[in-house]
């Protein structure tokens, strides 16, 4: 059986989105969750992590588009390079907060739509994933067929290509990363969840980090999101009976990224 992580992106969006990870995590159906700490929600959720602390990955979702669009943040990243001591002046900000709330620092750091492989802020992960001696999100996987066949696989390829200098960065400071990386989606697809998570998942090896995004939909994540009805799509699939049945018939389990490592080695 190979070992991956699932991880569910974006805790402390809102209330409705905290309450359904922490009945996966309670129920052993995730294996990781990471924390959005920008918005005021967090101050009470985030304590209610406390007890899956070393049962499961609780890392920080680094977010920088809480008030601006990923377009203009990532047109800045590639065009106008903010200063190095900005960025890791906000997340260390980020890991403040959640340090404070959760009462010790993140397992892992990566970004809410992905910032964190831009230019810059990739580096800035990078110097402040080694010195909390945490581990960063990758999003490598092979380019191929396979990944083709997935869900959201144009977007997919971009992930991979982006991901690459932070990769090398992460590489160079000795610190960990996923080995591969599953779970992109458009959101607009028309099949059932469970058919995407099976297509996700297909040979995915020992360390593997597949990202998902339950939650129940509520008015303030309305107000924050379009992506709502998706959520609880994923939260019932993956709270369901059929969840760990499809996991069984493709050989995997879910796993701390600290013991997937451990096994891939």
């Amino acid at each position: 059986m190979k070992r991956i992580v699932l991880c569910a992106d974006d805790y402390g969006y809102s209330p409705g989105v905290s309450g359904g990870i922490r009945e996966l995590l309670d129920r052993e159906r995730l294996s990781a969750t990471s924390c959005m700490v920008v918005f005021p929600e967090f101050e009470t959720d985030g304590p209610l992590l406390k007890p899956f602390l070393g049962r499961a990955d609780i890392g920080l979702h680094f977010t920088l588009t809480s008030e601006r669009t990923i377009g203009s943040v990532a047109w800045e990243a590639h065009i106008h390079p903010p200063p190095l001591a900005r960025i890791v002046a906000e997340l260390e900000k980020q890991v403040s907060t959640f340090r404070n709330v959760i009462g010790r620092p993140p397992d892992y750091i990566d970004g809410h739509q992905h910032v964190h492989v831009l230019p810059v802020v990739r580096d800035a992960v990078v110097q402040v994933a080694k010195r909390l001696g945490a581990y960063v999100r990758n999003t490598m996987d092979p380019i191929g067929a396979a990944m083709c066949r997935r869900p959201g696989a144009l977007e997919s390829i971009y992930l991979a290509c982006a991901s690459r200098k932070l990769s090398m960065l992460a590489q160079a400071a000795g610190v960990p990363t996923n080995h591969g990386f599953r779970g992109v989606r458009t959101f607009r697809e028309k099949e059932s969840f469970r058919t995407l998570f099976r297509r996700m998942i297909r040979n995915a090896g020992d360390g593997c980090l597949v990202m998902c995004h339950p939650g129940y939909a509520d008015p303030l994540l309305a107000a924050r999101d379009p992506v709502q009805n998706a959520r609880a799509d994923e939260l019932r699939y993956l709270a369901g009976p059929d969840f760990p049945r499809d996991l069984a018939e493709e050989g995997v389990v879910l796993s701390r990224l600290v013991d997937a490592l451990r096994a891939a080695a």
